[in-house]
């Protein structure tokens, strides 16, 4: 199965003039048919010319609005029959009559699974592209709410380990506040399970007008989010119907994992140097204490 489409978009965004990143937000929010799109209604809805349009097909490597449409018509067959498909698989499902003694063998078993899911569609070339843009900034926020905070919590500490300025509030507004004072040295992360989090994705979005790069990690490749997000890092696609808000953390936990390995993999000099400095920390603090104690 080749790259969807709307990560094709994503991955070009910012190389777009402003009249066809215009064409591109319409089309990455998915609010059309893509069998009755017609250039005049594409057109309509950026409030660009038909030219433009044109102009931005071409600029995604396709010949014109003919081809794109039918681009557009392929994507939404493919997520129509991953859909159905994934709508039967529903992790860790509890009946009435389940016992206690098989509660271990039904939370691992769907652990495994969805780790095995972000395996099969998490793309190593995104991968790859946040842990550069992170390597280099200047500044990272991290942006979360409600579940998604310890994860967030667990990322920040490990950029922090490594010698990276990240931060990350639990306080949603000072999370936008901060988005407002980032510039294009920086990189913004929002970690949402389903995409849709208002306080998250409206933090990814001042990011992004504030011209920092933005990382989404969340496990629907055409959730919200993503229309803010420079570079993607989906988990899986598949609906988590019962209890998601338990088993998101297992998916995205690994990512941060993922990222925090290659970081170490992009420059193991630089970074496990600055882990092993700042893991000296606690214990010079402890000798200092025993110190004061014994004087």
């Amino acid at each position: 199965m080749g790259v969807p489409f709307s990560f094709k978009i994503r991955k070009k965004y910012r190389t777009l003039r402003f009249s066809e990143q215009k064409v591109a937000d319409i089309l990455l929010k998915g609010d059309y048919r893509p069998g009755e799109l017609t250039i005049e209604f594409l057109a309509n809805e950026a409030k660009v010319s038909q030219p433009t349009v044109i102009r931005f097909a071409q600029a995604m490597g396709l010949g014109g609005f003919r081809e794109l449409k039918t681009a557009l018509i392929e994507e939404q067959a493919r997520q129509g029959e991953r859909g159905m498909a994934g709508a039967e698989k529903i992790p860790c499902q509890v009946t009435p009559g389940d016992k206690l003694v098989d509660v271990p063998l039904k939370v691992i078993s769907a652990d495994i699974r969805q780790l095995e899911n972000t395996l099969k569609n998490l793309s190593v070339y995104e991968l790859m592209r946040g842990v550069q843009a992170l390597a280099g900034a200047k500044r990272v926020l991290i942006a979360a709410a409600e579940n998604s905070c310890a994860v967030a919590e667990d990322m920040a500490t490990k950029l922090i380990y490594m010698g990276i300025d990240a931060v990350f509030y639990q306080d949603v507004y000072r999370q936008s506040v901060f988005a407002c004072n980032l510039d294009e040295k920086d990189v913004a992360v929002g970690i949402s399970y389903t995409g849709v989090s208002e306080s998250t994705v409206n933090a990814m979005r001042i990011a992004k007008e504030a011209g920092a790069a933005t990382i989404a990690i969340t496990n629907y490749e055409n959730a919200l989010i993503n229309r803010y997000a420079d570079i993607l890092l989906c988990s899986g696609n598949e609906p988590y119907i019962y209890q998601n808000a338990v088993f998101s953390r297992c998916s995205q936990i690994a990512i941060v994992d993922m990222i925090y390995t290659g970081l170490l993999v992009q420059d193991y000099g630089r970074f496990s140097l600055n882990l092993e400095t700042r893991s000296m920390i606690p214990d010079l603090f402890v000798k200092e204490e025993m110190n004061e104690t014994i004087h």
